[in-house]
């Protein structure tokens, strides 16, 4: 992703979310190390941009090598401690450290879509009442047919959709 796409997408999660963000730079001689911190996340996402010659256009900024590290945690040389996460896109990144709220807030009434996943487990058009909203776009529902149940799933927003 370019830089300009990547700044952009890191300053919009900041507005959605109503958090302040942090961007340092640190310029060096070939590329520039990133430092980003939302606030009260405790955790910093770091990335480098140098130029990707791969266009015809003479090359554009391009981030790479995307982290997200706690605060406080440190590598260790030597005994092969790494700290920190690598992930693949600075989405994967922001959902980590600054994660879009729910969809469908708790009491909110939702019914399964129609799909394959609902239809092989017989929920297609049920309504359910939301008791929890869990990040990453996880629900726990309230089934009014049961009263106690050992395992109580966690279902996908793609799979439901709002009624009331």
């Amino acid at each position: 992703m370019k830089l300009q796409a990547t700044i952009k997408k890191i300053k919009q999660r900041a507005k959605i979310v109503g958090l302040k963000v942090d961007i340092h730079e640190e310029k060096r001689k070939h590329d520039s190390a990133f430092n980003i911190r939302f606030e009260n996340s405790g955790q910093v996402i770091s990335f480098y941009s140098g130029r990707d010659y791969s266009d015809d256009d003479g090359g554009e900024d391009a981030t790479h090598l995307i982290k997200v590290t706690r605060d406080g945690d440190v590598s260790d040389i030597h005994t092969d401690y790494f700290a920190g996460s690598f992930v693949d896109n600075i989405t994967q990144a922001l959902n980590w450290v600054a994660p879009l709220p729910a969809k469908y807030s708790v009491g909110s009434l939702v019914r399964f879509k129609q799909n394959k996943r609902n239809a092989r487990a017989n929920l297609v058009g049920k309504i359910r009442l939301v008791i929890e909203a869990a990040t990453g776009g996880n629900y726990k529902l309230l089934n009014p047919n049961q009263q106690s149940h050992p395992y109580s799933p966690y279902y996908s927003e793609r799979d439901l959709e709002f009624v009331s």
